[in-house]
């Protein structure tokens, strides 16, 4: 049985115009491209030459692959960009059957990385996608090369209490708009294009997601990983102490590297792209 889009009908058109009005930004030409899973249609967009190293980018929960926008035209000069819509979440892929456990998100993520005939891969995970980027470097170690996390959700240290709330129940009247949201979760001095704030007002108002809720890791879950992993966490990131989590990791991720990104938020690759983007092509090329 198919199951419902994230997004009313009548609202599909108006979210894949403005979603495609945020892709304009990325600055570089990409493909809209799908893969049929177990689970249902997934949707990427992918950019750079199938001639260099692959990297699999896994977003935030809510924005979509559009969030690359900041990082796609550098990173695709390095990388062949794969940039996947979570299933589930509010993107353009379309679920068939609800994806309900961690293990699930790993057949997922294997289905499609097994339709490119990619024996290893990079992957980039941002915040939801830095849990589920950690939940498979856990289970299928042999098919990573590198692991970039960034300020990866719950994972390695627990959400503070406001954002436990606003996560468990995102369509509370009371929340505010898009730009005030943005501007709490990111440095003060952090101004997203109109277009971006366009579409996450559509996302917010009338998107339905449905994901499994990211978990912190335990010690031994951590210790698991022995993938080379890069951590950036900004200064002020909002979600969690960025302390905490770069202590913790540091404690446990046996294969880590980590930084502390200043004048930025939770949406750092957005705020910081010139740092983050460096970062990112030192490490894995390394």
């Amino acid at each position: 049985m198919v199951e419902k889009s994230p997004f009313p009908e009548e609202w599909q058109t108006e979210y894949l115009s403005a979603y495609l009005k945020v892709m304009k930004l990325w600055g570089v030409e990409y493909q809209s491209y799908e893969v049929e899973t177990s689970f249902g249609t997934t949707h990427l967009n992918l950019s750079g030459s199938d001639t260099k190293p692959p990297l699999i980018l896994l977003h935030a929960a809510a924005v979509s692959s559009v969030e690359w926008y900041a990082n796609a035209a550098v990173l695709s000069q390095h990388f062949n960009i794969l940039a996947i819509d979570t299933m589930g979440d509010c993107g353009w892929s379309r679920p068939q059957k609800q994806i309900k456990s961690r293990e699930q998100y790993n057949q997922w993520l294997l289905e499609i990385i097994d339709h490119f005939q990619l024996e290893k891969i990079n992957i980039m995970g941002h915040s939801y996608g830095g849990w589920l980027a950690l939940n498979f470097a856990m289970s299928n170690p042999e098919r990573l090369d590198k692991l970039v996390l960034l300020a990866p959700a719950a994972s390695i240290t627990s959400f503070k209490l406001f954002m436990q709330i606003a996560l468990r129940m995102p369509n509370l009247p009371i929340m505010p708009s898009t730009e005030k949201t943005l501007k709490m979760m990111a440095h003060r001095d952090y101004q997203p294009p109109n277009e971006f704030i366009t579409f996450m007002d559509i996302v917010n108002k009338h998107c339905r997601p449905k994901m499994v809720f990211p978990t912190v890791y335990t010690d031994k879950e951590l210790q698991s990983v022995t993938t080379p992993t890069l951590l950036l966490v900004g200064d002020e990131e909002k979600i969690y102490s960025p302390l905490k989590a770069v202590e913790r990791a540091r404690k446990n991720i046996p294969n880590l590297k980590s930084e502390i990104i200043m004048k930025a938020g939770h949406t750092l690759n957005m705020e910081q792209p010139d740092i983050v983007n460096s970062k990112v092509i030192q490490f894995l090329n390394k």
